[in-house]
């Protein structure tokens, strides 16, 4: 998926999306066209929250995401909020999160760029990518983010990410990247067991 735009020789801030039909028919087949949480989405957000903090020694704590792509918003189906130091039980509970701020427009954050290159985008420091930043840096006091496209794997149609975003830098290792595959996987296979709602297309 090109992110160069030949008028201006330059390459695009925000890259196209080339997949939105197929996607958003995938997502009503599935039954995750409408935008509601996903309780084991919001679990599987604190869990590798929690479990990256505790990797990189992040007093803060991380957000956590399973970004699922609409029609030029993205819909965060699961989400972990960090409510400060000290990180456990003092992390805010997925029903404490305003629905508002589950929604993030397609030109914000960095999972537009990580589901076009097809492969997880580890960041230590997002303020080295001035091409990148946007309002994710002020709305979440973001510094550093690791993320993971969502791969449909029978198609394979990008669904969207799992992401991870904390607020200071972070020297992420290759065992962290795996990490968030991980977490991606397990997103996937929960997505990929849902029973169709909607009839699968016709084959040609």
């Amino acid at each position: 998926m090109p992110t160069f735009d030949v008028a201006t020789g330059r390459h695009a801030q925000v890259p196209e999306d080339h997949d939105v039909a197929e996607r958003l028919a995938l997502l009503e087949r599935k039954g995750l066209i409408e935008d509601r949480p996903v309780p084991l989405f919001d679990d599987l957000a604190r869990a590798a929250a929690m479990e990256a903090a505790a990797r990189v020694k992040n007093p803060h704590g991380f957000y956590g995401f399973v970004n699922l792509m609409k029609d030029g918003y993205q819909y965060f189906a699961g989400m972990w909020a960090p409510s400060g130091p000290g990180g456990g039980e003092s992390q805010a509970t997925a029903v404490a999160i305003p629905p508002t701020d589950r929604y993030m427009e397609r030109t914000s954050g960095w999972c537009v760029h990580t589901a076009d290159r097809l492969k997880a985008l580890p960041l230590n420091n997002v303020m080295d990518y001035p091409r990148w930043l946007n309002r994710a840096i002020h709305t979440l006091g973001a510094r550093t983010y690791l993320g993971a496209p969502l791969i449909h794997r029978p198609t394979p149609i990008v669904l969207g990410t799992f992401a991870l975003v904390g607020q200071e830098t972070t020297d992420w290792s290759r065992e962290d990247v795996d990490m968030i595959k991980r977490y991606a996987s397990q997103a996937l296979d929960y997505i990929e067991a849902l029973p169709d709602v909607t009839p699968p297309p016709p084959l040609h």
